[in-house]
């Protein structure tokens, strides 16, 4: 056992592979974080760890006591909490059942006794989470009674056994453990051993729309020109397949046809307060002009007839930069980059598992590896020139935090999507339930509520030509018939993206947050609330920040919400009213309404809604103190697009309100922000 930092310990079993998540993606550990950490002992010692090479696996049996419950293990569409279940990790594009393949599976889970444990492994390493027990184990040799005596199968949700890893393939593996004061500290030291969380650009806390993907450079800027004529919040417009010669497989080049000039494109949509995101996917067309460079750095197998790069190679990376470097240095903001999972499950697309790689990997491997090697090569253009960037990525694993890229699928069931949003916090993922197609009105808005929240606000329109808001039919957008009252849905759809432009120094500062101290900015309650039972089951509500309650209403289960308010007294945002927290409440929500509650105590700085946020651009601060005479907020106010905070470190300023409701703030805040005046909600209880 060898501690790596305070309340991070290390422990090697057998020989570990050469080829691991920490071997390869090395992460940058964020050591003077940790450090200034209380120290906290392990939960259990190396020896209580069985330890197995079996044919062809090796298996890991870690203790687990049937008081603790297990979350984690990536971003799970399917379930919430894990304990009891049964869950292989795999990378699919499709994870349509509840067995552990995912976008993002990440050999990575905590438990409610405060500590958290990663597998270092990039193989499809199954997880036993305390259903098995095993004949000779602690819990045969204690006597643990069995469930099943007084209770059908159908009934057991939870096993009284220990956590068993079973890795195929493998002769040994490191194994990390986090030990903290609680799940969320235990969560927040592993994403600062990851080396802390993605700080986006403010910009990317802005809305993103993805135009449809038949869009010639004509109909981009004709559609952006509408987005702005109907004063809908944008910061990012995103093209889909259609920009390039060929997409499945991919060239790169821009298909002149339909956009004769991409500078031109890019110079007139930032004149409009946009930034272009492009969307694309890895596997790399004969015709590309990087694809001979490419084939002694690829695979041994073909992806629609697209070379797979081994992007742990620099000659692959820098291939795969170059014919990129153009466009971005033309004020490209950030990437799509799609199918970078693995389709051969239930597909028919995808290199196989028994595929080679020139650094050694093999299809398994690669497939575990191959989303976080994708995001560190496009992200390395704009690291060197000094931009940060804010996208979309498909797949992830372990040691994710750092990556400014966030999750999406192409599944669509919203109660999934809902879930995601909390499962991702635990692993060090990002998610967002982007808005596709939807059939009515009710749909779009329901939707609309749910991604606002979320760390990033995706309207992917990329089936239709104009915007949703005119016409949700696919076939009638199309046809260009509007709906009668699209004035109204129009209305309704600002008025929820606005919500959206107001909380971001909020959210910027949940963001800091995250970079400085690994604390997910969206999260569900149970790491908030880890002692109370009402939450451990609760996957769609979240803490947004430190202060912020929301529980979207999933689309299809009507407009009864049915929630939970942990401890404290809690604002009603839509109804103005204050509620003692500790109980269920039942609400009727309209469809254009999200419920939202503030913490009693709070000082949130809300912000005068705009289009977009403007390089160097300020903010205008209305702040509300909520229940209190006085309070502080911190808010971080440096230049928002560079990477300057990782030497000179992250700049925040306080505003603070005293007794006497005197405010003021540190000088450092008016780098960003204006401050309006004031406003005090009483809690007269």
């Amino acid at each position: 056992m060898k501690k790596i930092a305070s309340g991070i310990y290390k422990m090697t079993f057998g020989t570990p592979e050469a080829i691991t998540p920490v071997s390869v993606l090395q992460p940058g550990t964020r050591f003077e974080a940790i450090n200034v950490l209380k120290d906290h002992p392990l939960p259990f010692l190396q020896e209580d760890i069985g330890f197995e090479p079996r044919k062809g696996s090796v298996l890991l049996d870690i203790p687990l006591e049937p008081t603790e419950e297990v979350y984690g293990l990536g971003l799970q569409l399917k379930s919430f909490r894990q304990s009891g279940s049964k869950k292989k990790l795999r990378t699919n594009s499709d994870p349509a059942a509840d067995l552990g393949d995912s976008h993002a599976p990440v050999p990575f889970y905590v438990s409610t006794a405060g500590y958290g444990v990663l597998i270092d492994t990039a193989r499809y390493a199954t997880f036993f989470c305390g259903g098995c027990k095993r004949v000779g184990s602690r819990q045969d040799e204690e006597g643990f009674k069995s469930a099943g005596t007084e209770k059908g199968h159908w009934e057991v949700k939870k096993g009284s056994g220990n956590m068993l890893v079973d890795i195929p393939a493998a002769e040994g593996v490191d194994i990390y453990i986090f030990c903290g004061d609680d799940m969320k500290d235990a969560v927040s030291r592993y994403n600062l051993f990851s080396g802390g969380g993605a700080l986006p650009p403010m910009w990317g806390l802005g809305v993103l729309y993805r135009a449809d993907w038949h869009a010639n450079q004509e109909d981009v800027l004709k559609l952006a020109r509408q987005i702005r004529e109907d004063d809908m919040p944008c910061d990012i417009f995103g093209l889909e397949p259609g920009w390039q010669t060929n997409a499945y497989s991919c060239t790169y080049v821009w298909d002149k046809s339909r956009f004769p000039d991409e500078q031109s494109l890019i110079r007139d949509l930032n004149e409009m307060g946009f930034r272009l995101n492009l969307w694309e996917h890895a596997y790399v067309h004969p015709d590309s002009p990087i694809h001979n460079e490419l084939k002694p750095y690829s695979g041994d197998s073909y992806v629609w007839d697209g070379l797979v790069p081994d992007f742990t190679q620099p000659q692959a990376r820098e291939a795969f930069v170059g014919i990129h470097q153009s466009t971005i240095d033309a004020g490209l903001s950030g990437f799509k980059l799609d199918e970078c999972d693995n389709g051969d499950y239930i597909g028919n697309w995808g290199f196989p598992d028994f595929a080679r790689f020139p650094g050694g990997a093999d299809g398994e491997q690669m497939h575990s590896l191959m989303g976080q090697l994708y995001q560190q090569t496009m992200l390395d253009p704009f690291v060197a020139a000094d931009r940060r960037t804010y996208g979309q990525v498909r797949a992830s694993h372990a040691l994710a935090a750092p990556y400014p890229y966030v999750l999406y699928s192409d599944l669509y069931e919203h109660k999934d999507f809902v879930r995601g949003m909390a499962t991702a916090a635990f692993s060090g993922l990002l998610w967002s339930p982007e808005v596709r197609q939807t059939a009515t009105r009710e749909e779009l808005l329901r939707r609309i509520g749910a991604v606002i929240f979320s760390p990033l606000a995706v309207l992917n329109c990329y089936m239709i030509p104009s915007p949703p808001w005119k016409q949700y039919d696919h076939d009638k957008n199309h046809a260009g018939e509007w709906l009668e009252d699209w004035p109204q849905l129009t209305e309704q759809c600002r008025q929820l993206l606005q919500l959206r432009m107001r909380l971001i120094p909020y959210l910027y500062a949940a963001f800091g947050k995250y970079s400085e101290q690994g604390v997910p900015p969206v999260r569900p309650l149970v790491l908030d609330y880890p002692h109370d039972r009402e939450v451990f089951d609760c996957f769609d509500q979240f803490m947004v920040g430190d202060d912020i309650l929301v529980a979207p209403v999933v689309y299809g289960s009507g407009d009864i919400r049915n929630l939970y308010l942990p401890e404290g007294r809690w604002y009603e945002w839509s109804a103005g009213e204050w509620i003692d927290g500790g109980q269920w409440i039942t609400r009727q929500v309209p469809v254009d309404q999200v419920p939202m509650f503030i913490r009693k105590g709070a000082l949130i700085p809300w912000a005068a809604p705009v289009s977009y946020v403007e390089d160097g651009g300020m903010l205008e601060l209305h702040p509300i103190l909520y229940g209190a005479d006085e309070g502080s907020c911190s808010l971080l106010c440096d230049d928002s697009t560079s990477y300057a905070y990782r030497s000179e470190g992250l700049a925040f300023g306080t505003i603070n309100v005293t007794g006497d409701r005197t405010v003021s703030a540190d000088a450092i805040i008016s780098r960003r922000y204006t401050i309006g005046d004031v406003t005090f909600v009483k809690d007269e209880a």
